[in-house]
């Protein structure tokens, strides 16, 4: 293993750059995470007033601790969930196709995400081709999921990417395990 003195030097000329890039990321993912959590609840605040209080949101969810604001947390539990897992897929599937045709790969795979959610939905049951056209401009019915007062389509989401993570963790297991030493037979 080597050692890259520069990598973590604070004299670097892009250090500064680097992480404040990342603190930025950081703030604004947080920012949107409870700017969508706030949507839930009859406390009739205008997206004004939402992002004023995403900008302060470490305060805001500590209001929501202390007062117990049980749905706002499940919903900023729910949304973080949905995250996590999805950027695990997608590792998942950089790991198994470092190449443009990932980027192919990822965005059928939150298209198939919204196209499974949209076949649960009574609204879309019978409307594939508008379910289509939903899938393949995904970031609008996720950006919905995650604001919707229902969220049942948000935990939907999660399921069909959490069954699409254990079944390529599954996948990649029989390749890598089983498929490797038998001298790449599947």
């Amino acid at each position: 293993m080597s050692h890259d003195p520069q990598r973590h030097d604070p004299s670097r000329s892009g250090a500064g750059v680097d992480a404040m890039i990342t603190w930025v990321l950081v703030e604004a993912t947080l920012a949107f995470i409870v700017f969508c959590a706030d949507s839930v609840g009859d406390d009739g605040r205008g997206p004004v007033a939402r992002v004023a209080r995403s900008a302060l949101w470490m305060v805001t969810l500590t209001q929501w601790f202390t007062h117990r604001n049980v749905a706002k947390l499940g919903r900023f539990g729910a949304i973080v969930w949905f995250l996590v897992t999805m950027g695990w897929l997608l590792s998942l599937e950089y790991d198994r196709i470092a190449s443009p045709g990932f980027f192919v790969l990822a965005e059928a795979t939150l298209g198939f995400v919204v196209y499974c959610v949209d076949a649960l939905s009574a609204d879309l049951e019978n409307k594939p081709g508008r379910r289509l056209l939903r899938s393949v401009f995904w970031l609008g019915p996720i950006a919905h999921y995650f604001t919707d007062d229902d969220s049942v389509a948000l935990i939907t989401a999660s399921v069909t990417v959490w069954g699409l993570l254990t079944t390529g963790w599954l996948l990649g297991l029989v390749v890598d395990r089983v498929a490797g030493p038998l001298g790449g037979v599947l």
